[in-house]
């Protein structure tokens, strides 16, 4: 602009700064004057915004605010905020703030840094939404702290833009039946009208949150994965269902609009074929990895899609159109609607264009919460199903390949974990295995220790609903007890305790550690080397068998091989010291010795005269002789023949000795009736 259009004020200003300029500051330089006249303006410009009645502009320089004092996560603070937002205002605030201007304010009373990343989790109760993204800190001021939230996803940002379009009709709604009858005559296209435009009030784009006290608060919770509420499933829905099909009394009417099928645009991410349990693995994948998307299934000209976000079912459809598989039927054939309802539900779901489960909302037929925990039992039961497919193709594409509506919209979407239905799953059929069978599949894990994994902690919380079992889960299995301990200290019966252990193990939620196990064994080790080998040096030849000197030839055997076995110095462990190989191969070698002087009988008993008294000896065969009579009267025929053995050991010719042996022998080898009477003996 020319100075010949000034106006009178800007030709003062100007007037000023060069007399000021000429008689104080004349040796400032052009370059820091005009740069010194850009900050001043900058300044201005910011002082008129912060005063304004529109409030934060989002235009704040590093400097403005100090950062916390803190030192979380490297010296940078990390802090996390929740905004329940539960009242309409609430709402209406929160939804504006975040689809139209990107940031959020609110009041905190401590703050994070200027710049510092946090985790906003916004929650709409009323919708079952909670959405979860990373956000950081732009402005601070007396008014609040501002919060730029960019990372919200697609599929995030579409429902909550659902929720807004549903506030809007609710606005629409009261309007019309302030404004009198006549307005909503027929039924209007849902998509008519414009988006709601809620800030009327400059103020009220930016209402801080924090000044209701249950608006905002702070959690430690530091997870960037996104939970969500589930609703149990109505199990009415699952068993009728499952009835109506085993009984073949499936109808063959449709009710309302198909559920949705999508096309995905492009080519699949993954394709694999179906074999075996195969299908398990792929959906236990796609969970772990928080997959959001659609997984086709395809088998002799039928097709099954499944739709995910963050790694839950949220919609499962059939292609041909199968009506036992929708909701209406199902609903139905539970009693929880009459077919005249269906039917009238169905003609408005039609007609709008919208779901059947909607529309038995918006008519009142079923509340929300109803109708949540019957999407659930229609998607367990269609889930469990498809558990069991074992052939066919399947191809998973990534949401990039889907609309961006794909999802269901709140409040009528439900999240099913693909962990608790393959979870229950596991533990049915594992549960009917027989005795034989579990011990034969735990004999290889009975010395390791089972323990669940931290970082999928969240995924056994949502596998593992049952009170009894969570609590083995977090008392027992802690990676500090033995698989053979474990069965013995868990309060469920064993068949159920070895299906919870085994069903977590197949879903890769609990290992077996055997490098806790190895370490155990290494130590004992070291601990009887040292035991044997103070004793080897120190004790008789029995005693360094570990028999009694009454022993005879079976029992010296079967000695010597056990030692020949634990103190074998090629199985001791290379990483123990030197010390404890030496001291095994003494061992051994004393060992050997022992067994060249006892392993036959004169040897054997010449040095057992030579280290027994002889009284110890003559008194030793009325005491064995005693023991073999009291073992016979309780039937311990082993028992029995093992106290006459030693007997025959110190006195072979001992008459009685001889006699009871042979009777013993028959009865244990011929099957003879021990009864003196018989006829047989």
């Amino acid at each position: 602009m020319s100075q010949s259009k000034w106006s009178s004020d800007e030709q003062a200003l100007f007037d000023a700064l060069h007399s000021l300029m000429s008689e104080r500051f004349a040796e400032v330089s052009a370059t820091s004057a005009r740069a010194i006249f850009d900050e001043a303006l900058a300044r201005r410009e910011r002082s008129a915004a912060q005063e304004s009645s529109g409030g934060w502009t989002g235009r704040i320089e590093k400097g403005v605010v100090s950062p916390v004092a803190s030192t979380h996560q490297g010296g940078r603070v990390r802090a996390d905020v929740e905004i329940v937002a539960e009242s309409d205002e609430l709402i209406d605030s929160l939804l504006h703030q975040i689809l139209e201007v990107g940031a959020v304010l609110v009041h905190l009373d401590e703050p994070p840094g200027l710049n510092e990343i946090v985790q906003v989790k916004l929650s709409f109760p009323r919708a079952h939404l909670e959405v979860e993204a990373r956000a950081r800190v732009v402005h601070q001021s007396s008014r609040g702290t501002a919060i730029e939230v960019s990372g919200l996803s697609r599929e995030d940002r579409v429902a909550l833009q659902a929720i807004a379009d549903d506030r809007r009709r609710e606005l629409e709604d009261q309007a019309a039946l302030e404004s009198g009858p006549g307005v909503h005559d027929s039924f209007q296209d849902h998509h008519a009208t414009p988006p709601v435009q809620v800030a009327e009030d400059p103020m009220r784009s930016f209402a801080p949150y924090g000044s209701r006290r249950s608006g905002v608060k702070r959690t430690m919770q530091t997870t960037g994965r996104r939970r969500f509420d589930m609703p149990d499933p109505d199990m009415d829905v699952v068993r009728s269902t499952q009835h109506s099909m085993e009984s073949g009394l499936v109808t063959r009417e449709f009710y309302g609009p198909a559920p949705p099928w999508f096309e995905p645009g492009g080519d699949p991410d993954r394709v694999e074929e179906l074999a075996g349990e195969r299908v398990l693995d792929i959906l236990l994948q796609l969970s772990a990895s928080g997959f959001s998307g659609a997984v086709v299934h395809r088998h002799d000209k039928k097709g099954r899609q499944l739709l995910f976000e963050s790694g839950y079912i949220v919609e499962i459809s059939s292609e041909p159109r199968h009506p036992v598989s929708e909701l209406g039927p199902m609903l139905q054939a539970a009693n929880r609607i009459t077919k005249r309802q269906l039917a009238m539900a169905a003609a408005h779901a039609d007609e709008l264009g919208t779901t059947l489960a909607r529309s038995l909302m918006e008519l009142d037929i079923l509340d929300p919460e109803r109708i949540r925990h019957a999407i659930s039992g229609r998607l367990t039961f269609l889930l469990r199903e498809f558990c069991e497919e074992r052939e066919g193709s399947l191809q998973v594409f990534d949401a990039s390949s889907l609309p961006a509506d794909f999802l269901p919209q709140p409040p009528l979407r439900v999240h099913v974990a693909v962990e608790r239905i393959i979870y229950d799953r596991l533990v049915r059929g594992l549960s009917q295995c027989s005795a034989k069978e579990r011990e034969q599949t735990m004999a290889p894990e009975l010395d390791t220790y089972p323990e669940v994994l931290v970082q999928e902690r969240d995924r056994l919380e949502r596998a593992v609903s049952a009170t009894a079992q969570l609590r083995l889960v977090d008392n027992v299995l802690n990676g500090r007890r033995r698989l053979r301990e474990v069965l013995t200290e868990s309060a469920l019966p064993p068949a159920e305790t070895f299906a919870v252990v085994f069903a977590l193990h197949r879903m890769g939620l609990l290992h077996f550690d055997r490098s806790l196990h190895q370490t155990v064994v290494r130590e004992r080790l070291r601990e009887n080397v040292t035991v044997k080998y103070l004793s080897v040096h120190k004790a008789s030849y029995f005693e360094v068998l570990n028999v009694h000197w009454s022993s005879y030839s079976e029992v010296i055997e079967k000695a010597y091989h056990e030692l020949r076995a634990q103190f074998d110095p090629q199985r001791v462990p290379a990483e123990l010291e030197e010390e404890v190989h030496q001291r095994v191969r003494e061992i051994n070698e004393r060992v050997e010795a022992a067994y060249a002087a006892l392993a036959k009988r004169p040897t054997r008993h010449g040095y057992r005269t030579r280290i027994m008294p002889e009284y110890k000896l003559a008194h030793a065969v009325p005491l064995f002789l005693k023991q073999s009579e009291l073992a016979e009267r309780r039937g311990q025929w082993a028992e029995a023949r093992d106290a006459v053995r030693r007997v025959l050991e110190i006195d072979p010719e001992n008459a009685e000795g001889q006699r009871r042996l042979k009777r013993y022998e028959q009865i244990i080898d011929q099957g003879l009736s021990p009864d003196p009477a018989d006829t047989n003996q």
